[in-house]
Parts: C-alpha cells; sequence; structure tokens
C-alpha cells in the first residue's frame, strides 16, 4: 500500500496542478489581443479614456479631492504628460492612478501611450 502511494500521489499532484492554470482564450492569458492604437486622437481617444476612467473626478476644472492639478482640457493635459504614463501604468515611484479605482485596462494605456509617442498632437 506504502509503495502505491509513493507512486500515486506524485502522479495525483501533477495532474491535479497542470490544470490549475487553464485559460480559454489567449486574451484571456494577455489582456485584449487587438487594440488598436492607430489614428490616436487627444479628442476622440484619449479625452474619452480619461473620462471613463474618472480622471476627472480630481483632475477637473478646479482640481479637487487633492489633486494637485487639473487634467481637463488640452493644455493641462499636455503640461502633465510627463507623470501621465507612469500614474496609469502604476509605476514606482509614481502616484497610482485613478486613484480609488482598478488600474485602466492595457489598452487604453497603450492608446495613450501612443497619442504620447506621436508628439501628444492637440487633435
Amino acid at each position: 500500500m506504502k509503495r502505491i502511494l509513493t507512486i500515486a500521489i506524485p502522479i495525483l499532484s501533477i495532474a491535479f496542478f497542470s490544470t490549475g492554470c487553464y485559460y480559454d482564450s489567449e486574451e484571456e492569458l494577455y489582456g485584449a489581443t487587438s487594440c488598436d492604437t492607430t489614428n490616436v486622437t487627444y479628442a476622440g481617444t484619449v479625452n474619452i479614456i480619461l473620462t471613463d476612467n474618472f480622471c476627472y473626478t480630481c483632475h477637473g476644472t478646479p482640481a479637487t479631492n487633492g489633486a494637485p492639478f487639473s487634467l481637463n482640457g488640452y493644455n493641462n493635459l499636455k503640461a502633465h504628460t510627463d507623470r501621465l504614463l507612469g500614474a496609469i501604468n502604476h509605476t514606482i515611484g509614481f502616484a497610482a492612478m485613478p486613484m480609488g479605482h482598478p488600474k485602466m485596462n492595457q489598452c487604453d494605456i497603450n492608446k495613450i501611450d501612443a497619442w504620447m509617442h506621436a508628439g501628444a498632437p492637440n487633435n
């Protein structure tokens, strides 16, 4: 009996743990697989992402709830783009934003990043 358990336990453990990490799709494993970062605009993309993620709740005009600046409007956002990616990526050394809410989805972060790497145009 002891010999059967010595053989059976490792086999059952492998079977149990190998089924523990299962994803139905590549999307569940890696997140959104189709994130279009072409033609990202301030008005049609970035502003909407900031609205949908409650950024203007604190970083509106005027800034409230302890926010040190407003992101409302192109000029305000442009003045603070140096902090934006660090904050929304929850990078160490930056205040994780949006505060009190989960991290933005990676596709939205990628869109903001693409917009910034395009020179953060007012489009």
